[in-house]
């Protein structure tokens, strides 16, 4: 759902520019669509427009830290006493110990 206003924007953004090209084409024809794709198109590229700069604006405000906890893992409950570390230092020295013989 967050990213919905953006496609929305964008589709309507593409949708102006093909009445425009359909404006043009008609107008030159003289035919009576002509101002209700003109029309369309204009209404349709404001609400576009509209809804992107919103979409902008709201990503630009609420921009993303580097700390942010990735929403996947915020609900676990860890903290550093959880957490077991497998490298011992006893382990090493009887490893390199047993490699040198």
């Amino acid at each position: 759902m967050k990213k919905t206003k953006m496609i929305i924007g964008i589709s309507l953004l593409v949708q102006s520019l093909t009445f425009f090209i359909l404006f043009l084409i008609y107008w030159n024809k003289k035919r009576s669509l002509a101002k209700t794709f003109a029309a369309f198109s204009a209404a349709g590229g404001v609400v576009g427009a509209i809804c992107l700069i919103s979409e902008m604006k709201n990503k630009k405000c609420c921009s993303v830290e580097e700390d942010e906890i990735d929403e996947d893992f915020a609900d676990l409950d860890v903290c550093e006493d959880d957490i077991v570390c497998s490298f011992d230092e006893s382990d090493e020295s009887d490893e390199t110990k047993e490699a040198t013989e």
